[in-house]
């Protein structure tokens, strides 16, 4: 141990007789020891206090005038235990010291004092300061890295150098699953199994001679997050890319379908090109159907939104979902009866259970079991640890459940990718479970698949509870026949061949019909027209500016004009809300002209307020 030299030790001297802490306190400076004095105990407990760690020994008389002096030394130890005290006393009271002695102090000193025995006392006396300061500081040092070792995240082990366990920390017994005293009957092979359930970082040093410590950090929870959040950067990568492919055909695909319905409806029935006709109008819906899907996957579908009761979509949907699985498939329901409403589109919702049963359908080539359940789940934070973006709260749980042939793990990582099959060629289009994720993920849940190779699959989608409920709006019946009118609509649209459908369409039905390219050319025309505009039709993802923020333009220059959004699909998130909030009306490319015709209709013969005007 290295000793601190005398100049940086302090020496408290307490004694009523000034002449005795003159010659004691010249004795010990000129040892080079620091001395300060007291006359009485309290002025001695005023300057301990005053001292940042308290005096390395204190001489004490134990007669003082305030206070006896084995009280001062109880004193003096309240404020620095590691105060070395050696008892000053005379001849007539060596019984008082020897008693003070074993309780208080280690040393004592009878007056009249020889330089010589009171240097060598006090020495004697800081080595023991020096000591036991050392000690304590090696404690304070260990508890300080127990409390390291305990409270670290990491695993970390210590053992000798033939790999036996001699002590582990909380987070090791944690990873482990074994107790501390398991554990230190172990050693490190037994702990770190080569083909362990955990991806563990193992790090090793050297703590001691023959003593190492292993550091364990278990990677399992990050490698699966950044896995997760891996899958769904490509998810909504390729939904991008679904999404503007779906948008582009729509607008083609509202072409196509206008002009063969009214060349179906200029032919008569013995037209020779009819069948020709209708085979194209035909393909025409099938193709937006599969759109439909694309938009679904990519979620930018505008979705009218109400409270629903899964339970009853649920039994509405289950005889034709024993149509569609066959007889060989027996088809059981497992509902709670005290379900919570979700906030959801029924119709979305419906194709979500119909896709999920033909693909539980398809699993079982030679028959089976399908479950469909439904129930009430409490999502906690752990749930939202081991799936990225699953928030905890009150959730609607329904679980499809097949005793099909199961899945790989690598099929299951792509299971949701548009266009990916495990089909045979013709067999499908890669695009249900891809449009199941996409419905469910845009109406706020998530979608988990479980399954094995030989133990069939579930599929438990997740919606949460509904807090306020919507207020449902009930389309009205429309005519048969498509309604005409004599207003003034204002047209937006970028693409040439849609603008030119749509006036010649709009103008048939006897509208006057205003048409912009873009959202500048509208502007234009709003101020500029001298007469009404009733309404305007506008796109949604135009150049210049967005169909939302041309009509935030022109309603302020003509507040009483009506407004129609159409699109293939839409990124505005104002627009969309708007939808669902039921405050705008907006028509889904692609559509035909009687499609067209019945929304212009019903949106100008809605109710305006009082002092509006277009």
């Amino acid at each position: 141990m290295t000793s601190l030299p005398a100049e940086s030790l302090t020496v408290l001297v307490v004694d009523d007789d000034r002449q005795m802490l003159r010659s004691i306190s010249d004795i010990l400076r000129l040892s080079r020891y620091s001395a300060v004095i007291a006359g009485t105990g309290r002025e001695a407990i005023d300057i301990a206090r005053q001292m940042k760690f308290g005096p390395a020994v204190a001489l004490v008389d134990l007669q003082l005038p305030d206070m006896d002096g084995i009280e001062l030394i109880g004193r003096l130890r309240e404020i620095a235990s590691l105060t070395e005290v050696v008892i000053l006393t005379g001849n007539a009271s060596v019984d008082s010291a020897v008693r003070a002695l074993r309780e208080n102090s280690n040393d004592y000193l009878v007056k009249p004092v020889q330089p010589e025995h009171l240097i060598g006392t006090i020495e004697r006396a800081a080595e023991r300061w020096q000591r036991r300061r050392a000690e304590e500081a090696m404690r304070q040092s260990q508890d300080r890295l127990r409390l390291i070792f305990d409270h670290v995240s990491d695993a970390l082990y210590v053992a000798d150098d033939t790999g036996r366990i001699i002590d582990a920390n909380p987070a090791a017994c944690l990873l482990s699953g074994h107790s501390l005293e398991k554990i230190q009957t172990l050693t490190m092979a037994d702990v770190l199994p080569e083909n362990g359930t955990h991806l563990l970082d193992v790090r090793s040093t050297t703590f001691a001679p023959g003593v190492l410590v292993y550091t364990v950090r278990d990677l399992t929870r990050q490698r699966k997050l950044e896995d997760q959040l891996l899958q769904a950067q490509k998810m909504e990568a390729v939904g991008q890319l679904a999404g503007g492919v779906a948008h582009d055909f729509n607008n083609l695909l509202t072409v196509i379908m206008s002009y063969s319905s009214m060349l179906l409806a200029d032919g008569g029935p013995g037209d020779a090109n009819r069948g020709d006709i209708q085979a194209i109008s035909d393909a025409a819906a099938r193709a937006a159907a599969l759109t439909r899907q694309l938009l679904a996957f990519s979620r930018k579908q505008v979705l009218q939104l109400q409270a629903v009761d899964v339970n009853a979509v649920v039994t509405d949907v289950e005889k034709m979902l024993r149509r569609l699985i066959g007889e060989d498939i027996s088809l059981s329901t497992h509902l709670d009866p005290d379900l919570a409403l979700i906030n959801a589109d029924p119709g979305q919702l419906e194709q979500v259970l119909l896709n999920l049963a033909v693909n539980a359908r398809d699993a079982m080539p030679d028959g089976g079991a399908l479950t469909l359940t439904t129930d009430n789940a409490d999502l906690s934070d752990e749930h939202g640890d081991r799936h990225l973006g699953a928030a905890p709260g009150k959730y609607i749980m329904l679980a499809v459940t097949d005793t099909g042939t199961g899945m790989t793990r690598e099929v299951q990582q792509r299971l949701f990718e548009p266009f990916y099959t495990t089909k045979g060629a013709g067999k499908g289009t890669g695009l249900g479970l891809a449009t199941v994720h996409g419905i469910v993920k845009q109406l706020g849940g998530d979608v988990y698949v479980y399954s094995e190779l030989g133990h069939g699959t579930t599929f438990k989608v997740y919606f949460q509870h509904l807090t306020t409920t919507p207020e449902l709006v009930v389309a009205a019946a429309e005519p048969r026949e498509a309604p005409r009118g004599s207003e003034t609509i204002l047209l937006a649209e970028d693409d040439d061949a849609l603008r030119s459908l749509g006036a010649r369409v709009l103008g048939a039905f006897g509208y006057n019909v205003l048409v912009a390219r873009t959202g500048g050319d509208a502007l234009r025309i709003v101020a500029e027209h001298r007469g009404p505009i009733d309404l305007v039709a506008t796109d949604v993802v135009m150049p210049e500016m967005s169909g939302s923020q041309l009509v935030e333009k022109v309603l302020k220059a003509r507040p009483g004009i009506r407004v129609l959004f159409m699109s293939g699909y839409t990124d505005d998130e104002v627009m969309r809300r708007g939808v669902i909030d039921g405050a705008t009306a907006f028509l889904q490319k692609p559509f035909t002209p009687d499609m067209l015709a019945h929304k212009v209709r019903a949106v100008l013969d809605l109710p305006r307020a009082i002092g509006d005007a277009a």
